[in-house]
């Protein structure tokens, strides 16, 4: 197993995750489990998830039990705590770590400062379309494998900053568990493949935000909508191709735009512009399967819904 570096207090610990196979759900559910390992001593660190509601007492109890099941001391990793919470945890004795500083380890060291954080508000209604690209991005090459925030924003294109709000809301739709190791922050997917997309569903967007039809070469753009659903089902293919454009490529006023209904252009395409870039998850010259079902959310018909059900069951995921 791999193992990090960690400093606590100037000395360079060894970080190993731990199983926690036996446990009951409560006490597991969501968390991850570290040995630290230094010089013959050793202790366990529980990570626990944002979103959890946590109350000392209870917390007091399940120390006890995962001591006894460790046979070691047992501390709680919190990304932020309150200064309320903070001296209910030393009334306690219970021992904990805060990623804003904020240390009490009575077998090793205590340290304490006066910066806490407001806890943020997150929108977990529907997915911001910077969400829903980490999310595809996360679904398509996570694999339940850790996903370092920094290599997702790169791949993406976005800020830290951008990806960082994106997996907040992630977390607040119970899409993702967060793990702070150092000074990294990693991603893991909730669930996998089908599952993801089923739970992710009720908060995905239609990625389509206006549709031209021009007589213009977008030929290097990928398939979509029915176009895409021909190549990846039985439908019929379109009489005008559809193709996914992000809407930052373009200038929209520049578009040569037609009316479909007059025209007798044979080179007529159906330019859907997205609100990401459809380029990030494409297959062959066609997009992503997720972001195309999500595409037919307004009065579909009975021919498409099979066909995209027919798309989606048939999915290598």
């Amino acid at each position: 197993m791999i193992l990090h570096q960690r400093k606590l207090f100037g000395i360079n610990f060894d970080v190993k995750r731990v199983n926690p196979a036996g446990l009951p759900i409560y006490l597991k559910a969501g968390r991850s489990f570290w040995v630290y390992s230094f010089s013959g001593m050793e202790f366990i660190l529980v990570t626990i998830p944002d979103d959890e509601k946590f109350g000392v007492i209870a917390l007091e109890k399940q120390r006890a039990l995962l001591e006894a099941r460790f046979e070691k001391p047992v501390a709680f990793s919190f990304s932020n705590i309150s200064a309320r919470q903070r001296d209910s945890l030393i009334e306690k004795n219970i021992s904990f770590i805060s990623d804003t500083g904020q240390l009490y380890l009575p077998f090793l060291g205590m340290m304490f400062n006066d910066r806490f954080v407001h806890q943020k508000q997150v929108n977990a209604e529907k997915m911001m379309p910077v969400t829903q690209a980490l999310f595809l991005h996360l679904l398509y090459n996570g694999n339940n494998i850790p996903m370092l925030k920094k290599d997702a924003a790169e791949h993406i294109g976005v800020t830290r900053t951008s990806i960082t709000r994106a997996s907040d809301q992630l977390l607040s739709m119970e899409l993702i568990i967060q793990e702070n190791i150092g000074k990294e922050c990693y991603m893991i997917p909730a669930e996998r493949g089908m599952d993801l997309f089923v739970k992710a569903k009720p908060y995905l967007i239609n990625p389509v935000q206006n549709v031209i039809i021009s007589n213009d070469d977008f030929d290097s753009y990928p398939l979509s909508g029915e176009s895409a659903l021909a190549i990846c089902s039985m439908l019929n293919e379109p009489k005008i191709p559809v193709r996914a454009v992000f809407k930052s490529d373009v200038d929209v006023k520049k578009i040569s735009e037609i009316d479909a209904r007059w025209s007798t252009d044979n080179n007529a395409v159906c330019i859907e512009l997205w609100k990401y870039d459809p380029r990030l998850f494409e297959k062959r010259g066609v997009v992503d399967p997720v972001s195309l079902a999500m595409s037919f959310t307004e009065n579909v018909d009975e021919r498409i819904e099979a066909s995209i059900k027919e798309y989606l069951e048939g999915y290598e995921w």
